[in-house]
């Protein structure tokens, strides 16, 4: 994004248009000109380059354009003091010195610089450059990375668009592709939207955002979310925006719309292509620290719930919502929206979507300190925590209990009806679980009853009355724990194998704390009757 001063437009009819730099030969040479200029400044003083840049502008060029490129080419160095001393520490050193005196005179400033360099262990020349070595003008060019004459255009353009886009009051836009990155954008970046699917193939949305200019607290920052955005949404096999755009300086609102047939290869997504030139920075798994805090705090319950960050959209009717975590149990799933700021409506909007969506559950959590509008407490069905610094984690764990009995309770009802099969001589109840993608809990409730005849419930396991009378007779003159250990492992049973010891009347007797000098003994003959429970 530019600077508002060097936005260039020209409004017709009601609309707005960004005036962008064309792709002919005497941009190309301009963008080329103006980037030589950065490099032949390489270890000289910023003011020089400055000067250079302005030479630019009187041949001729407009000054906004000239300027727009500048800008986004000097992000792109790195300037630094040149000087031995900190200019601060020595300024204030002259300064003091300068008191002592009246300093109205070339001899008595002199005086001040002689006896201040002798002080500091510099020369006087040396003390005059460093005084103001850290003004803007003074700084040095160290370091420059370039960018091609197309790409610089190109990516002057984007801002140039972005610059505009931080002006508007709404902003619609749709997109064919790329959604998946859209949308984590739009989360990312804390956009209030809306989103409808525009076709029937599910391939297209209609997206609206509220723009900076609704809203009445954190324009700026919330302006520049909105114009991160435009990237992505450009990155799209075909795209078109609809904004309205405020200009103050008129008192009026103009149309904007951009679509990609007419701003095809003029203005294109490459921030990739731009950040290749840049430092990059790792990614950061959580858009905020309340987020961040939320999950760490989560996690520390260890409820069995699987958090998971940022799970696929939901489809709601025509619109479609992106929660920020869901929390995944035994087959059921709970999603979690934090909102930050945000208007009563705009939460009004999106619990009525809840409504249209079948088998989603959905907590909002909404921080107080954020709204946009007075702060009123919705009556509805679905949980709404408002929150002032960090999400409690209690009223979510509770909701969360709430929803983990009945899931249980059907599965095993489902199981009840369509009956278990036994065909082999160890069954494990997770061998039972995965083959009908429900949780282990809720196969043993449906078979807490369950008494298959030839078998024996040994845990979670199922061992056939042969299959046991099989290991007895192995475990026939086994002495030491380890050995008997070694046959249930070979038996499929070594989950379990304490609870088969104990079935088969075995007892371990430790004498002391070393494995290998367990031992084990058949106290008692013990009979297991072919469907007990152990």
């Amino acid at each position: 994004m530019l600077p508002s001063n060097l936005l260039r437009a020209k409004v017709s009819r009601g609309r707005i248009r960004p005036i962008y730099a064309s792709l002919d030969l005497d941009t190309r040479a301009l963008a080329e000109r103006i980037t030589g200029e950065f490099r032949c400044g390489m270890g000289k003083r910023k003011g020089e380059l400055l000067e250079r840049l302005k030479e630019v502008e009187d041949e001729g060029y407009d000054f906004k354009l000239v300027r727009g490129m500048s800008t986004l080419l000097e992000r792109r160095c790195t300037f630094q003091v040149e000087s031995a001393l900190n200019p601060r520490e020595a300024r204030t050193a002259v300064f003091e010195e300068a008191s002592r005196g009246r300093a109205s005179s070339l001899a008595e400033r002199n005086r001040v610089i002689e006896t201040v360099s002798s002080q500091l262990g510099i020369s006087p020349e040396g003390l005059e450059r460093t005084l103001f070595s850290d003004l803007e003008d003074e700084l040095i060019l160290r370091d420059f990375n370039p960018l091609n004459p197309d790409l610089l255009i190109r990516y002057y353009n984007l801002c140039l668009t972005q610059t505009l886009l931080f002006k508007s009051l709404r902003v619609e836009f749709t997109a064919s592709g790329n959604w998946k990155n859209i949308f984590r954008e739009v989360k990312r970046l804390g956009l209030i939207y809306a989103v409808e699917r525009d076709d029937d193939d599910g391939a297209t949305y209609k997206v609206t955002l509220d723009g900076p200019l609704s809203l009445f607290k954190m324009t700026e920052r919330y302006g520049t979310s909105i114009a991160k955005l435009l990237p992505q949404i450009i990155a799209s096999d075909s795209w078109s925006i609809r904004a309205e755009i405020l200009a103050r300086s008129r008192g009026r609102v103009y149309s904007f719309e951009p679509h990609s047939e007419e701003l095809k290869g003029l203005i294109t997504n490459v921030e990739k292509e731009v950040a290749a030139h840049e430092e990059q920075t790792p990614a950061k798994l959580y858009d905020s620290t309340v987020e961040e805090r939320l999950a760490k705090s989560f996690l520390s319950y260890n409820s069995g719930w699987v958090l998971r960050r940022e799970p696929e959209p939901l489809i709601a009717g025509t619109h479609v919502l992106i929660p920020d975590f869901s929390f995944e149990k035994y087959g059921a799933k709970v999603y979690l929206e934090v909102v930050g700021f945000w208007t009563s409506e705009y939460l009004k909007r999106k619990i009525s979507k809840l409504s249209s969506i079948a088998n989603v559950d959905l907590i909002i959590a909404a921080d107080e300190s954020l709204a946009c509008s007075k702060l009123e407490r919705l009556k509805t069905k679905a949980l709404v925590i408002y929150y002032k610094k960090d999400v409690p984690v209690k009223p979510i764990l509770e909701h969360l209990k709430e929803r983990e009995t009945p899931v249980l309770k059907e599965q095993a009802e489902v199981i009840k009806r369509e009956g278990i099969a036994l065909i082999r001589d160890v069954v494990n109840l997770n061998e039972i679980a995965r083959a009908r993608s429900v949780s282990v809990e809720s196969v043993r409730i449906a078979l807490q009853d369950f008494k298959p005849e030839g078998y024996a419930r040994v845990g979670d396991l199922f061992v056939s009355r042969a299959k046991l009378d099989e290991i007895g007779q192995k475990l026939a003159g086994v002495e030491k724990l380890t050995d008997a250990l070694r046959i249930m492992e070979a038996s499929e049973l070594k989950e379990e194998a304490d609870r088969v010891l104990e079935a088969l009347g075995y007892i371990s007797i430790w004498e002391g704390m070393e494995m290998d000098k367990v031992k084990i003994s058949k106290s008692v003959t013990t009979t297991t009757s072919p469907n007990a429970v152990i």
